[in-house]
């Protein structure tokens, strides 16, 4: 197998170990109120900390789109490409979801009304289009914050890298994010000059772009060995910890430099590699988009539904209602995406 495959197959892996993350946080910590169980495993560190698996998904995120801008001839096309990507996937799931949310009427977020759909498929947060609009746009499901801040990060680091070339790209997304986060700092101190406070609305998405900047870094490492990359990964690294100012506590940074030295294993430790590669990691990195779009309020209402009924043990209800998600995920992802993406390409080509 070459070089190219295996560094994909390694790489859908570690989206599988994320995804797989992002559901422990979800399906045990963060709905309290919520599950037949209440806050039976909030003091377990394993699924208090599960919503850094995004922060591996956003580090896998700048390997791969910086990869792809190497390949990809112009800006426009580098939109068309990851918008293609994108958009099948998010206009079906958010269908289902809202389709089938009368059935599954035990979502922590309610039935979700019309509205709610025009944040995904439109890839716009719904704080900045309630700002547009002066009307309100409905959560439909709260995983999607992620994708609006990965949007944003393709718009600008395509914009830089074919404006001003891969250094320059990365340390203009690099300056950004020290400015979002040194805004959240001060913020947080109350050292913000009063006139600079309406920006709060604006600025937060972008304390993640470090995230991206590190997993661009490693990448170029990966490819060149030029030491010098592997030095920037570590400094944009240690920086891109303090996304999250006000959550900063000990165990979240040890959790963190953990999922990074998984992350760097798996790419330059053959046996972390061959682990991260095997069938369930790799099948479920396969499915995690359309599952993390799905997952969240069907598999509570799934866990809900199914305590009704039949008496399982608390520690493995979130498993059995996660893994319901997993066969509509996988039908997505192989036979209703596919033949979406063929048929945009060749309107769009």
């Amino acid at each position: 197998m070459s070089v190219q495959k295996n560094r994909i197959l390694v790489l859908d892996g570690l989206r599988g170990l994320a995804i797989l993350l992002v559901f422990l946080f979800h399906g045990y910590y963060i709905w309290g109120k919520t599950y037949p169980f209440g806050d039976l495993f909030k003091d377990n560190i394993l699924v208090r900390y599960g919503d850094l698996g995004v922060q591996l998904f956003f580090l896998i995120s700048g390997f791969v789109i910086l990869m792809s801008l190497e390949k990809t001839s112009g800006f426009i096309k580098f939109i068309k490409n990851r918008w293609i990507r994108l958009f099948p996937s998010m206009l079906i799931c958010s269908l289902i979801i809202f389709f089938t949310a009368g059935f599954f009427s035990e979502r922590p977020l309610g039935i979700p009304g019309w509205k709610s759909l025009l944040p995904g498929i439109l890839f716009v947060d719904e704080g900045l289009l309630e700002r547009i609009f002066k009307t309100d746009f409905p959560v439909l499901e709260s995983s999607f914050w992620s994708l609006y801040i990965e949007v944003k990060f393709y718009a600008i680091f395509g914009a830089f890298y074919y404006m001003f070339k891969r250094n320059l790209a990365l340390l203009g997304i690099f300056i950004i994010y020290l400015v979002a986060v040194s805004y959240q700092i001060l913020e947080f101190h109350h050292l913000l000059p009063a006139g600079l406070l309406p920006f709060k609305a604006y600025i937060g998405n972008f304390v993640y772009f470090g995230w991206f900047v590190s997993g661009a870094l490693i990448y170029i490492y990966y490819n060149s060995r030029d030491k010098r990359y592997l030095y920037a990964f570590v400094v944009a690294t240690i920086c891109a910890m303090f996304y999250m100012y006000r959550l900063q506590d000990m165990t979240r940074n040890l959790y963190l430099i953990v999922l990074i030295l998984i992350f760097l294993g798996a790419l330059f430790w053959k046996p972390m590699e061959k682990f991260f590669s095997m069938r369930l990691f790799t099948f479920v990195g396969f499915v995690s988009y359309p599952v993390y779009l799905l997952h969240e309020n069907m598999m509570i209402s799934w866990m809900l539904k199914i305590n009704r009924y039949v008496q399982i043990p608390y520690s493995v209800l979130p498993v059995i209602s996660f893994a319901l998600v997993i066969p509509v995920a996988y039908v997505v992802a192989e036979y209703l995406e596919p033949p979406i993406q063929k048929k945009l390409k060749s309107i769009l080509k």
